[in-house]
């Protein structure tokens, strides 16, 4: 309504600057909802954008203390990359860890990691809060198409995705 009362004093007021203009009468119809003769243009824009929340690690739990008592003691575990699809459901992502300098470990619904490789110059440190993803129309997460954007501002494309498999390690 704004706009149609600023457009209506630009036409039938008088110009402050320039050629005065002629005296004739200026008609400004703004179109009734109802009128058939009419068209309204409504555009909609819909984005979807997806939370990924961080759990903590020890590249971003700051104010932890180093925990030496453990009282119940776990098999050491190894991380091993396998091949992975190349594209991730987004509905399946639960959650997110920096692990590395260069890759986030995603965590799915069906308990697997996955390390996105992110491209260069982007630190996973970045991303100690998690991170957002927007909405495809496919709604998978896909390596060399898709970006993902930090809390901070930062903003990565993911370059591959690997498979972790967790695996005994030997203590020698």
């Amino acid at each position: 309504m704004l706009t149609v009362a600023a457009l209506w004093m630009m036409v039938a007021g008088p110009a402050a600057e320039g050629p005065a203009l002629p005296d004739a009468p200026v008609a400004v119809a703004m179109p009734t909802p109802d009128a058939s003769s009419s068209f309204w243009q409504v555009v909609i824009e819909q984005q979807l954008i997806i939370r990924v929340p961080a759990q903590r690690s020890s590249l971003n739990n700051f104010g932890a203390a180093l925990i030496r008592d453990v009282r119940v003691r776990q098999v050491p575990m190894e991380w091993k990359e396998k091949k992975a699809p190349k594209c991730v459901a987004m509905r399946n992502i639960l959650g997110m860890q920096a692990t590395e300098r260069d890759s986030i470990d995603i965590i799915t619904r069906q308990k697997q990691r996955l390390r996105a490789q992110l491209n260069r110059g982007c630190r996973a440190l970045d991303f100690y809060a998690g991170f957002y993803m927007q909405g495809t129309k496919d709604g998978q997460l896909c390596e060399d198409r898709d970006q993902i954007h930090a809390r901070t501002g930062a903003k990565c494309e993911i370059d591959k995705f690997r498979l972790l498999v967790a695996v005994p390690r030997d203590e020698d």
